[in-house]
């Protein structure tokens, strides 16, 4: 299961988390002495297990008898995993988010992560962040401890895991080629959108029970009216949602990297949707 699955179907349906995530993991290769080094790696390597409450949120949709607004899952990955699972849990669009119900998880993975940073003499942070290209208007970020300060030595080492969506770094340079701007918007709203809302599953979760066809559903009600559009759950299937979508979030994709970048070419050379960076920094207080 991919991070994203994890934390916009699965969660909902049997509350599984990534397992077998650990093959992607990378870190990048700093000095030795760096005790952001030593961090990065172990939030690389060891494992957690995470119990929080998923929140349902208010919905006009049926409800049964005796519901609830929490329901309790437990997720296991290695520390980063989990990081970037937090990251995906809350995706935004233009800052605003598509989705609050995995807020305990995000608190709870913070716990977790604070338990194993341990680095005598030196204050940490970390910020994990998934971007299909630099400074996107969609994108997701996390952040435990606080920012250090301009006027301090920082150390700093990077792990990278997988967002769970595709990656689509070569099918955006060919669309770049043939299709410019458009080509290349197309290709990286569409390995969102299908990675938010994995089509087939997400027609699973719609017509499941409670909790996971309200979840699915103000998760798409909130995605249409992010990127402007609109969705009609009760008539339209996922793949029809997800096109109209793709579509939406494309046109406002488009617009940014004309702005950003000065070819289609780079804008594709950008593109890096399949990846989460989790980011150690440490300074001496």
């Amino acid at each position: 299961m991919s991070a994203v699955a994890d934390v916009t179907v699965f969660l909902l349906l049997v509350g599984v988390a990534a397992g077998t995530l650990a093959s992607g993991v990378g870190v990048e290769k700093p000095a030795t002495t760096n005790p952001a080094a030593e961090q990065a790696s172990t939030l690389a390597t060891e494992t957690a297990s995470v119990e929080y409450d998923l929140v349902v949120p208010a919905s006009d949709r049926r409800k049964p008898p005796g519901h609830t607004t929490r329901r309790q899952r437990t997720s296991h990955g290695t520390v980063a995993e989990l990081l970037g699972e937090a990251a995906m849990s809350g995706v935004a669009v233009d800052g605003k988010r598509v989705s609050r119900a995995g807020t305990d998880f995000e608190s709870q993975t913070a716990a977790a992560t604070r338990d194993r940073l341990h680095s005598p003499g030196h204050r940490t942070s970390v910020r994990v962040t998934w971007e299909p290209y630099p400074s996107a208007p969609v994108s997701g970020e996390y952040r435990i401890g606080d920012r250090p300060p301009d006027t301090v030595d920082v150390r700093a080492a990077t792990v990278t895991v997988p967002s769970g969506m595709a990656n689509v770094s070569e099918p955006a340079r060919e669309a770049a080629k043939t299709s410019g701007y458009d080509g290349v918007a197309t290709v990286v709203a569409r390995s969102v959108v299908d990675g938010l809302f994995p089509p087939t599953r997400s027609q699973y979760a719609l017509r499941g029970d409670y909790p996971s066809d309200v979840l699915m559903a103000v998760r798409y009600e909130q995605m249409a009216d992010l990127t402007g559009t609109s969705v009609v759950i009760e008539r339209q299937s996922t793949v029809e949602m997800n096109r109209d979508l793709t579509a939406a979030l494309a046109a406002r994709l488009r617009s940014d990297l004309r702005s950003r970048y000065d070819s289609p070419a780079d804008a594709a050379r950008a593109v890096r949707v399949s990846r989460v960076r989790v980011t150690v920094r440490t300074w001496s207080p």
